[in-house]
């Protein structure tokens, strides 16, 4: 036997050893870094109301409502996206999960420069409950100074 081959049988099960040790500290170490929010059960949102109607406004006003929640599910709720169809309408909404049982909301706030007449904006809001793509609905009459 060479002086070799003793080498390789000595240190090949330390090398085996210690490789192990890597790759189960890595994955304790990612595992501890991201929330859990895998749980049993599944999120439910409940919407109190889908639309709202601003009434009438003066040209370049802005004005904001509130579109209020539940989770009335029993996991944790995401809102995966929340688009409004153009940027005349800006969402604010919590970014973490929102648990069973509780509530929370979507902010909209929308800018009426540059519209007249009757204007109908819209929100999508996506999110892990289900497959079902939610539109929010934002209405208003918007009086210039011509009409």
């Amino acid at each position: 036997m060479k002086h070799s081959d003793n080498i390789r049988i000595v240190y090949l099960p330390i090398l085996i050893i210690f490789l192990s040790g890597i790759i189960i500290s890595a994955c304790q170490s990612e595992s501890e870094t991201k929330p859990d929010i895998k749980t049993n059960g599944k999120a439910k949102i409940e919407f109190e109301n889908l639309s709202y109607d601003f009434g009438t406004l003066k040209q370049g006003e802005i004005v904001e409502c509130s579109f209020k929640f539940k989770n009335s599910g029993t996991a944790p709720l995401l809102l995966t996206y929340v688009e409004p169809d153009c940027g005349c309408t800006v969402p604010e909404y919590k970014k973490e999960p929102i648990m069973p049982g509780e509530t929370s909301s979507i902010k909209a706030i929308f800018d009426s420069n540059g519209f007249r007449n009757n204007i109908y904006k819209t929100i999508d809001v996506g999110t892990n409950a289900d497959s079902l793509i939610y539109e929010l609905i934002l209405t208003a009459f918007i009086e210039t100074e011509n009409y």
